[in-house]
């Protein structure tokens, strides 16, 4: 008599309490945390800029004699404009593809995501090129080799300083932007890897430490021994292969470091190095500026087309104030 194997008692289907998705971490994306959001209603406006040269100038207040006049100074305003772009991805799903889908899949739920995904891709690499990228800033330096100037890269352990690099670079910004101390610097990923092995930041811990015998170096630890308030790491990875071909992943953040001075919200006498206009007046976007949409019609279902989804996210990022961050270009080989 024949026993039953396995494969005829059972026939395989899809796990109802698994699928197996890639979708990035939140906390991998700094695009909106780094600087403030300012919510707008119209697309487009202007704002005001007070002269920062004229609000520390010396020399014309004087001591008084007895009815006499106070000096007289004037104030200086310019102005700026932004434009929220609004920036758009969609997916269609056939109805044979939706009639006939397995129910653990959701695609509608999962083809909302990976749009929302790539949204936030796009924005991380706009924030990259925005703020994140050499001869932006009114101070910048690149890294270099032992020999060849300063800063010396900083994966060499024997001849890079960073602490003194990001020092000189604080003392440098205040003395630019009239006063106002970096209290935020943002790294690459592969600058954070190289600076948690540095000696120079190891030495600086409780009861120090070496490569060898490291510690546990949190990044609210970095922002301690950097001196600010907050520290950022650009983790985000993107793929630049045309769909078909072999990925070619990298981290957005590439090899560069900037120190920068952001209030916690942005307001009137409140300096910024960047400001992300985000247009508000579009309904429906949750927390992260994200509207989706599920729609159909006639002419979709002319097509077959069961559903289609669109996420849309609307802002600017704008570099306000140039003088208020510090670039190190390239700090890592």
């Amino acid at each position: 008599m024949p026993n039953l194997t396995p494969s005829q008692v059972h026939i395989d289907r899809p796990l109802s309490n698994l699928t197996l998705a890639y979708a990035q971490s939140q906390t991998n994306f700094i695009a909106d945390k780094v600087f403030p959001t300012v919510g707008v209603q119209r697309q487009s406006d202007k704002y005001y800029i007070y002269d920062r040269a004229n609000m520390n100038r010396t020399g014309d207040v004087q001591k008084l004699a007895p009815r006499t006049e106070v000096n007289r100074i004037g104030m200086a305003i310019s102005n700026d404009s932004y434009f929220a772009d609004v920036y758009g991805l969609g997916m269609d799903f056939d109805e044979q593809t939706i009639a006939n889908e397995d129910e653990v899949l959701n695609l509608r739920q999962a083809g909302a995501e990976t749009l929302a995904m790539r949204l936030m891709i796009h924005r991380e690499e706009q924030f990259a090129s925005t703020f994140f990228a050499n001869s932006l800033w009114t101070t910048s330096v690149s890294g270099a080799a032992s020999g060849a100037g300063t800063p010396i890269y900083w994966n060499d352990y024997t001849n890079a300083t960073p602490i003194a690099n990001v020092t000189l670079a604080r003392r440098t910004m205040q003395l630019v932007s009239g006063g106002y101390k970096p209290n935020t610097m943002v790294v690459g990923k592969e600058v954070r890897d190289i600076l948690v092995n540095h000696p120079d930041i190891l030495s600086r811990l409780n009861g120090g430490a070496t490569v060898s015998n490291t510690a546990l170096i949190t990044d609210a630890k970095m922002a301690e021994i950097f001196e600010v308030e907050n520290f950022y790491v650009m983790e985000a990875v993107r793929n630049t292969a045309v769909e078909g071909a072999a990925e070619s992943t990298a981290f957005i953040g590439g090899k560069h470091a900037l120190l920068c001075h952001t209030p916690s919200n942005a307001g009137l006498m409140s300096p910024a190095a960047g400001l992300t206009f985000a247009w508000n007046n579009i309904p429906g976007a949750n927390n992260l500026g994200i509207t989706v949409e599920s729609f159909s019609d006639d002419a979709l279902k002319r097509q077959q087309v069961a559903e289609h989804i669109q996420v849309k996210m609307a802002y600017d990022m704008k570099l306000v104030g140039p003088d208020l961050g510090y670039f190190f270009n390239a700090i890592v080989q």
